[in-house]
């Protein structure tokens, strides 16, 4: 009797365990305020993904692009998954919004067992120029910790542009593979003293390898596969 009571028990502390850790649900469609919901947290395959900030202003102030109307849409490629922001950013000395900046900032954590993050890369669409306009997308990257401080992690820097001096549309940083990345981006569209910018969408992704115990894992399973084609075939 002692021994189904202490069964029961240690199903029941399970249990409670577990509900107050809580489960992620999966990365849907909506937009930053969705997102910024205090204590947000979502999966997309074995990643989760936490800690969603969202700041903007603009010159002069009151045009910024306000959480509510920056969509947010899942990646859910396999081994690559991340998210794409868009909205309609704009800056022209014509307008007199001279210029708007919009911060990023989330967490990426691998869920226990899952595939180590080894590659991060960022890419804009729809961005666009005339005169002394430019659009520079840059982000910083704390990789195996936190920021601010990224205590025991490494940092990295991402940069995308379009402007006079050029266009680069995608960056990519590649590393020993990392538990956890944090991530701040911050995007600025800018008109500068007599000209244009305007940018629709902003990419980041999280590349990953697979853990060698499942490489081994596949490679028995191959082996094992191989053996017994081996032996249907001798007989």
């Amino acid at each position: 009797m002692k021994r189904k009571l202490s069964s029961a028990l240690l199903v029941i502390a399970c249990v409670t365990v577990l509900s107050g850790m809580g489960f992620a649900g999966a990365c849907g469609s909506g937009s930053m305020a969705d997102y910024i919901t205090s204590g947000y947290n979502c999966t997309i395959d074995d990643k989760t993904f936490s800690n969603f900030q969202y700041t903007f202003n603009s010159n002069p102030p009151g045009f910024g692009i306000p959480p509510g109307s920056v969509s947010v849409t899942p990646i859910l490629t396999p081994g690559d998954p991340g998210f794409q922001f868009s909205t309609g950013w704009h800056a022209s000395t014509s307008s007199g919004v001279l210029m708007q900046d919009s911060l990023f900032q989330f967490t990426v954590n691998v869920n226990p067992g899952g595939s180590l993050i080894t590659d991060v890369s960022l890419s804009i669409g729809g961005a666009g120029f005339v005169g002394t306009g430019s659009v520079i997308v840059d982000e910083t990257v704390c990789l195996g910790a936190t920021f601010p401080a990224c205590s025991g992690g490494t940092v990295d820097y991402l940069r995308v542009f379009h402007d006079i001096t050029g266009s680069k549309s995608y960056d990519e940083i590649s590393f020993a593979g990392v538990s956890e990345v944090d991530v701040e981006k911050d995007v600025l569209i800018d008109a500068g003293t007599n000209g244009s910018a305007s940018l629709s969408l902003v990419t980041n992704q999280f590349s990953e390898v697979p853990e060698p115990g499942s490489i081994l894992l596949f490679g028995s399973g191959a082996f094992a596969l191989a053996g017994v084609l081996r032996r249907k075939i001798k007989h």
